[in-house]
């Protein structure tokens, strides 16, 4: 069986690295081997039964000698073997689109990292300009000092802003060694390039919907359930009598005797049950199936109503700070003798506030958008 890859188009580098990190992921190589054999014992199940072959001699007082031997080959009862058959290919299928439905979910996890990532050094960007103002600012307040132009209040105010900032970069720092690190534990252990950003912020919801109705996981369940249903043919089918047929010989009495031999096997006492247990195993793949597809509407409903807010509260955010540069005005007023040194640093942290919580809204924002279209 041939382990297709699924494949959602890659429009950006970040697609294209996730889906890289997806297929050199050892746990996925894992699961696609534990597959194949899978895939493997189920063809094995449905192949003939080997060929029987037998022998005999005997002897008497009177000196002859008598011996013979046989090679017959056993057979279901017509029809068990299509069942076992199309059984075999709906069983196939449903390994390959479980493979695939791995491979989606991987790359998804990749990404989602991958996103953090670049939040993480978004938001360390946003801090380090805070920072470097703050220390500039508290570098010329030194000064002022030194000259009787400023108080030592001040200065301790923004040492303080200052180390506040320090450790607000070190956590972005850290986030960002927390993103790495889950790359690195799929096996990744490449470089992720400082200049690599979000995905073209895009959603095509029926097109979305669509893919997911029709994705490995939905496909995966019917494709089990189509082997259950036919498992059960066979079954139903391997209740009625088997045969055998095969080519004897014997030599008795200085003669050499050809022929051939029939059998019929009789079905064993517990082929009600093995029926029965065949029948419950296609029923209950078939709600399987229904539950699936039950499930994937529901996930798709939550994950399209969370877009569609975090979309909302973006637009909000852009159109908040979207104005000129606040900090930079922030300072000019600080400058002008318009605001106090504690409205500054006040205004200052609301400003970064507003930066960051606008910077964890767009990673939210692009990790749903990721999970809506995984398919």
């Amino acid at each position: 069986m041939a382990f297709a890859a699924f494949t959602a188009g890659a429009t950006c580098p970040m697609d294209s690295l996730a889906a890289a990190i997806a297929d050199a992921n050892p746990s996925f190589k894992a699961r696609c081997a534990e597959l194949k054999a899978g895939s493997a014992a189920a063809q094995a199940d449905g192949m003939l039964p080997g060929v029987e072959v037998d022998g005999e001699h005997l002897w008497g007082r009177g000196g002859d000698n008598r011996w013979g031997f046989g090679i017959s080959q056993s057979f279901d009862w017509p029809g068990v073997y299509s069942a076992k058959r199309r059984a075999r290919r709906a069983g196939d299928n449903a390994f390959s689109q479980l493979a695939a439905s791995e491979r989606v979910e991987l790359t998804l996890e990749a990404k989602l990292a991958l996103i953090d990532l670049v939040a993480a050094r978004r938001n360390t960007a946003v801090i380090a300009e805070i920072y470097k103002n703050v220390t500039e600012l508290t570098a010329f307040t030194q000064k002022a000092l030194d000259h009787g132009q400023a108080t030592i209040l001040d200065l301790r105010k923004l040492q303080i802003e200052g180390l506040d900032m320090a450790l607000r970069l070190e956590q972005a720092g850290q986030a960002q060694s927390e993103a790495v690190a889950r790359l690195r534990a799929m096996g990744y252990d490449g470089d992720v390039p400082e200049d690599m950003d979000y995905p073209e912020a895009s959603a095509d919801y029926a097109a979305a919907e669509s893919r997911w109705m029709s994705s490995p996981a939905v496909r995966a369940s019917q494709s089990g359930a189509e082997a259950a249903a036919e498992r059960a043919s066979a079954a139903a089918r391997s209740a009625l009598p088997g045969f055998s047929l095969g080519y004897r010989h014997q030599f008795e009495g200085g003669n050499h005797f050809n022929g051939f031999s029939v059998g019929i096997a009789l079905p064993s006492w517990g082929v009600s049950r093995a029926k029965a247990a065949a029948k419950a195993e296609a029923e209950a793949a078939r709600i399987q199936a229904e539950s699936q597809v039950a499930q994937t509407v529901a996930a798709f409903d939550d994950a399209r109503r969370r877009l569609e807010g975090l979309s909302s509260r973006m637009k909000a955010y852009d159109e908040a700070l979207s104005d000129a540069d606040y900090a930079v005005l922030l300072r000019k007023s600080l400058d002008g003798g318009q605001i106090s040194m504690l409205t500054y640093i006040q205004e200052i942290n609301f400003f970064l506030e507003a930066r960051l919580s606008r910077e964890n809204t767009a990673r939210d924002y692009h990790a749903a958008l990721a999970v809506i279209n995984k398919y």
